[in-house]
């Protein structure tokens, strides 16, 4: 929906409330979680660091041009998760090579295995669920639970239906419908809790979230919870140190970057739609967004096997109300 823009707009008259301040154009677009991810992918891992197999180039590093300090914030964010080679990549990098062995056969690597409920077809977590949930068993993985000097694990997820891939026409019924694997191990290098010997050392199923359990142990299952073990030390294992780039922060940041890496058909479709809905000649120092939630995060709606909703979601007037009392303020603004 676009309404013509004031030809006087961005020269404020006498009062600051103008009449025509009334007057602005306005974009909508359906956001999803997806596109969000894809449009942080983008900014986070240029194409050209990240091959669509998943693997990190290790050509010569990407040359940014000099710039303004107004730039310098994008520079940095770009340069953070993909320094060089030399630098081992950032926390991405470090992430991906751990995650990514030579050789998942080895005797040395270890798996954390990712189950899915035993009622996974009914499983109504939403997506920001799943990823707070992966980022958490992937720093389980990494540090070992806490205990990095011991090694790390390879998070690797099961193959039962993603509820959310149900039908799906680009690949499986499973995440990987849509995002690219955690590994490029296979569930048949890890030791199968079902065929193995019930008195075998190399497996261990968890019985709860933050169970203690020997870190020897080739294969480690998650238990039957939703829930995951909170990793008080999530950074150390990178042996980056700390800086302005490398924090605990970052780290979350990393995982969850790391768990949305979107497979390319997805990504194609997502920049489809994003093209066709946002005008080139936007100007994001004079756009505001407004975040607006739907579907089933409201109490009362009725979307079939969705969970509860949360809240109970303000009708569209209220948000245009408070739009209007925003751009009583900042007469610059021409798109919303």
């Amino acid at each position: 929906m676009e309404a013509k823009t004031s030809p006087n707009r961005g020269t404020p008259n006498n009062s600051p409330r103008a009449s025509s301040l009334t007057q602005f154009r306005m974009i909508v677009v359906s956001v999803t979680c997806a596109t969000l991810v894809s449009v942080v992918n983008n900014i986070i891992m240029p194409n050209d660091r990240l091959s669509s197999s998943g693997n990190r180039s290790h050509d010569t590093p990407q040359k940014y041009p000099k710039t303004s300090k107004k730039l310098t914030k994008d520079q940095h964010i770009n340069t953070f998760w993909w320094p060089s080679p030399e630098e081992y990549g950032g926390i991405l990098g470090k992430i991906h090579d751990f995650q990514n062995p030579s050789d998942c056969s080895a005797a040395s690597a270890k798996f954390f295995v990712w189950r899915s409920k035993s009622d996974n077809e009914n499983d109504t977590r939403g997506l920001t669920a799943w990823a707070h949930a992966a980022s958490s068993h992937m720093l389980h993985a990494l540090t070992d639970a806490d205990q990095p000097e011991a090694g790390h694990r390879i998070l690797i997820n099961d193959d039962k239906l993603f509820p959310m891939a149900k039908g799906c026409e680009h690949g499986p019924e499973t995440r990987e419908c849509y995002f690219e694997p955690l590994t490029n191990c296979k569930l048949s290098d890890v030791d199968d809790y079902e065929t193995a010997d019930p008195k075998s050392t190399k497996i261990k199923i968890l019985s709860k979230p933050d169970e203690e359990y020997d870190r020897s142990v080739r294969t480690l299952y998650t238990s039957d919870s939703l829930w995951f073990r909170k990793v008080k030390d999530m950074y150390s294992w990178t042996g980056l140190g700390f800086n302005s780039q490398h924090s605990t922060i970052h780290m979350t940041a990393a995982s969850l970057a790391y768990y949305f890496r979107v497979k390319p058909w997805l990504r194609k479709e997502i920049d489809e739609r994003l093209r066709r809905n946002i005008p080139l000649d936007l100007n994001p120092q004079r756009t505001i967004g407004v975040p607006i939630r739907r579907s089933d995060k409201c109490h009362g709606h009725a979307l079939e096997g969705s969970a509860s909703g949360e809240l109970e979601c303000p009708p569209l007037e209220e948000y245009l109300k408070k739009v209007k009392e925003f751009l009583e303020f900042d007469p610059r603004i021409e798109n919303v």
